[in-house]
């Protein structure tokens, strides 16, 4: 009988030299490993790197430094894509991680391009040191065909974005007795006008663990500066994790070209002025405003100009994007609007006190206590995600459609 072929022993020559052709490859992974483990040509164009980055998605495989099998993509967004992918290491030693592989056409020209991927190598290196249960920092940077990638932790679970869909509601309902459905509504989720929003004590307890995660990265000086529902992930046992720090900088440091998701975005970093720890804040009101609406702002803007001053007009219609339970609620109106003041100076100063200040979300956690609302929302989250794991205890995600992101306009540098 003759052995099953390997999956990588066939893949298309990546570019090194700009004319498109490089030796083919030989079998096995090991030696693959060792036979592409080269530098890219000092004299490569962005052209050829956009075209090295493209084929290693249809391919597939990441060959150096060590190998890589994507099986399938995670999600995608500006910077780049997210894979799945299993480590090929030594002595047959498989492990599953996620994989951020980093877009060139972001960027002019190559000089820009790697200089913004030792930007983020340096952050990997400063970042390692956080310790956090609310936070997957990422493992190493690395660098194929001229192309930066990360590794990072695969987390098996659900991002904040595909908690809040129709799909993923209808999947799970078809796995809840009638019974169980009616309480899983009355803890987790919402409908307002046929849109899917997260009921109040759930979606504080989010929010509250985010900032604990918020607190350690802005303790070392860093912001994480893309946060966005498609960035909080909930794993099997409903912790709350801050993942993709692709975008993190320094406080105060002044971009030269934009970061992180536009339509999430804090107007100070539109202005392209130095992000603060209020950016990060203003982000996650906006986050907070999504899972309670059960709609984003903005997502119909055409322009950066347009979606700026969306959010400068806010204040004077936010109470309008809640339903009437929430606006009936003088301190929680207070925080939402102290979260997304337009003037960084008037929103809180610190992740801990939006957290646990005097006026933070510990008021609204102990309205809920008062008032007999409040559970344990973590097990109530794991035990909804578990209807997505199946009887052979597959990954969460192994169950889920492919979420479709939304269009997007693209800003210049």
């Amino acid at each position: 009988m003759q052995p099953a072929p390997d999956p990588l022993d066939h893949i298309a020559t990546l570019d090194l030299r700009g004319n498109g052709h490089a030796p083919p490859p030989e079998p096995g992974l090991a030696r693959k490993s060792s036979r592409f483990s080269r530098v890219p040509s000092a004299g490569m164009s962005i052209e050829q790197l956009r075209r090295n980055y493209e084929l290693i998605l249809n391919t597939r495989a990441i060959y150096y430094p060590v190998s890589y099998q994507i099986l399938c993509e995670i999600g995608s967004g500006r910077q780049g894509t997210v894979l799945f992918a299993l480590r090929h290491g030594a002595r047959g030693c498989i492990t599953e991680h996620a994989v951020k592989l980093f877009d060139p056409g972001l960027y002019r020209n190559v000089e820009e391009y790697w200089t913004d991927m030792g930007r983020i190598a340096y952050q990997v290196g400063q970042l390692q040191h956080l310790q956090s249960h609310n936070l997957v920092l990422t493992d190493s940077y690395e660098e194929t065909y001229g192309i930066g990638f990360v590794q990072m932790e695969a987390i098996d679970g659900m991002d904040a974005g595909r908690l809040m869909t129709g799909e993923t509601l209808e999947i799970a309902r078809q796995g809840y007795s009638a019974a169980e459905w009616i309480h899983s509504r009355a803890i987790i989720f919402r409908i307002e006008d046929d849109c899917v929003c997260l009921q109040p004590g759930v979606a504080i307890y989010i929010l509250r663990e985010i900032l604990r995660g918020l607190e350690r990265v802005h303790a070392l000086g860093f912001l994480h500066a893309d946060i966005k529902p498609a960035n909080v992930m909930i794993d099997r046992l409903g912790a709350v994790k801050l993942v993709d720090f692709g975008r993190a900088a320094m406080i105060g440091e002044r971009a030269s070209f934009l970061l992180g998701s536009p339509l999430y975005m804090a107007p100070e970093i539109h202005r392209r002025e130095p992000g603060t720890i209020q950016s990060d804040l203003y982000s996650l009101g906006l986050v907070a405003l999504e899972m309670l609406s059960g709609r984003s702002l903005g997502e119909n803007a055409q322009t950066e100009e347009e979606l700026l001053q969306i959010k400068l007009d806010l204040p004077n219609r936010l109470a309008d994007m809640f339903p009437w339970h929430l606006r009936v609620n003088g301190a929680f109106m207070q925080i939402l609007h102290k979260l997304l003041d337009p003037d960084p100076s008037r929103r809180y100063a610190t992740a801990a006190e939006a957290d646990a200040g005097e006026d933070g979300l510990k008021i609204i956690s102990k309205q809920l206590v008062q008032a007999d609302l409040d559970t344990e929302y973590a097990r109530e989250l794991s035990q909804f995600l578990a209807r997505f794991a199946g009887v052979d205890d597959a990954r969460v995600g192994e169950y889920l459609p492919k979420l479709l992101l939304r269009p997007s306009f693209r800003t210049g540098p």
